[in-house]
């Protein structure tokens, strides 16, 4: 990928490191052009990395991961992704995080678990993943170390994962998706926790987007189908934009939890564009019955995370 970039894109980024380094200000510089960059925060931004690798809970560095996930298999701790070599990304390749994202595989070969959502990372297209790294890449490096997930067996058994990839991802970018459902479901991975999962942590998609009483986190996630009753059908495309852009529900609540994090992460910093092909996409999917009702948050907003 880097050598696709213009001369004088790698030019100046040569030349802006020699700056930074000699004022003492940064030893990292992006070897990427500023487009590149902007467009890989945009995605990062969409994809929703900092909520997940950033232990916000607990003060932790941005990126340097250690959030930890409890769920129906054990707990999860996201890992370091800052660019630091020891402890984080720092020696991976772009080929490296490309197969992460598009296959679940690490660049020792050990298999990913799904907690990590590489099942709908794999629909990003090559240009969106360039980006992504450039973005990556350009973040200050944080020696942290990560956290080893605790899971139940036979859930820690990453080999199993090739079994569980055979039947449940569908790998690789799809040409046939319309700007909505790629925001949707690749970028913005709205299914991950909006579908309900059988036992072995696939999707029911008999249900998609249909919600669920307790997700593998153990918390109830609502309907987002358009169906009228017990979905989002009676809502209007405004209602929908107020919500992806200040959290405000059409009763005047706001959302919390994990909900208020997608959207000061993802959906508020959307173009209005892609917002709004987001809602289109959501109002097109086939409607769902399925009573789920999440409880209202003990703090509108959800606190911490605006």
């Amino acid at each position: 990928m880097p050598t696709a970039l213009p001369l004088q894109a790698i030019y100046s980024a040569a030349l802006a490191t020699v700056v930074a380094g000699a004022a003492l200000l940064s030893t990292h510089a992006p070897a990427f052009g500023q487009d590149s960059l902007a467009k890989g925060e945009y995605i990062f931004n969409l994809a929703g990395c900092e909520g997940c690798h950033t232990d916000k809970k607990n003060n932790g560095p941005r990126l340097a991961g250690g959030r930890a996930f409890k769920t129906d298999y054990g707990t999860f701790f996201s890992p370091n992704i800052t660019p630091d070599p020891n402890t984080g990304i720092g020696k991976w390749t772009f080929d490296d995080f490309k197969r992460a994202l598009r296959e679940g595989i690490a660049p020792d070969g050990s298999h990913y678990f799904p907690a990590f959502p590489y099942t709908s990372y794999t629909h990003m297209t090559d240009d969106d993943i360039a980006a992504l790294w450039a973005y990556m890449q350009a973040q200050p490096a944080t020696n942290h170390v990560n956290t080893a997930h605790d899971l139940k067996a036979p859930f820690g058994w990453r080999w199993l994962m090739v079994f569980w990839n055979a039947l449940y991802l569908d790998p690789g970018p799809k040409s046939d998706w319309d700007r909505g459902r790629y925001v949707t479901e690749a970028l913005s991975h709205c299914h991950e926790c909006h579908t309900p999962r059988n036992l072995l942590g696939g999707y029911q998609n008999d249900k998609a987007f249909a919600g669920t009483i307790s997700n593998p986190e153990g918390i109830t996630v609502p309907n987002i189908t358009p169906d009228p009753d017990t979905g989002i059908g009676k809502w209007s495309e405004g209602d929908l934009k107020m919500l992806f852009t200040t959290g405000m529900l059409p009763d005047g609540d706001f959302v919390g939890g994990v909900m208020s994090e997608s959207i000061s992460h993802s959906t508020s910093k959307m173009t209005a564009q892609d917002r709004q092909a987001l809602i289109r996409h959501l109002q097109s999917l086939p409607p769902v019955h399925n009573p789920v009702k999440a409880p209202k948050a003990k703090v509108s907003g959800g606190g911490d995370w605006n």
